[in-house]
């Protein structure tokens, strides 16, 4: 099994409402919450943090999701991406997966249901995590071979 180094999760959406249901559901669980309510916070919260997943609302004004995905893609190529969303236009969703290399899709209903965190919200973070760690962890072993390679040919 992987160690979990980083266990940083951060949720985007613009209802407050909704963001805070997430943490009273999610504060028993065993990862560290960031909450932000705009593409513009969530871009600062992930230039000041390291951030291991992030969950985020497709529809949001100015930055929607879609157009974050898109933004943190080239500067955080190894965040694991997860939509959380009540879009059923298929065409939305197609693009947002296109968009940003997404891990999972979770429907936004689930915030009202208590059995619906249960099964599927908190173990689809708990696999991102861990994909999350997997990403890092293999990169380090590739610098380390590569960095044993140079030292043998030197």
């Amino acid at each position: 099994m992987i160690e979990i180094t980083n266990n940083n999760v951060l949720f985007v959406d613009d209802e407050e409402l909704i963001l805070a249901k997430i943490e009273r559901k999610l504060n028993k669980e065993d990862f560290t919450m960031f909450f932000a309510n705009s593409g513009r916070e969530a871009l600062r919260i992930l230039k000041e943090n390291e951030i291991a997943v992030i969950v985020i609302d497709l529809s949001m004004p100015k930055v929607n999701g879609i157009k974050l995905l898109k933004m943190i893609n080239h500067d955080y190529p190894d965040l694991v991406k997860i939509i959380f969303s009540s879009y059923s236009d298929s065409q939305t969703m197609i693009s947002a997966l296109y968009s940003g290399d997404v891990y999972h899709y979770i429907s936004k209903g689930i915030v009202n249901r208590d059995e619906g965190y249960k099964i599927e919200f908190i173990p689809v973070i708990k696999r991102a995590i861990e994909r999350y760690n997997l990403i890092k962890e293999n990169s380090r072993l590739k610098k380390g071979v590569i960095k044993a390679g140079l030292s043998l040919e030197g």
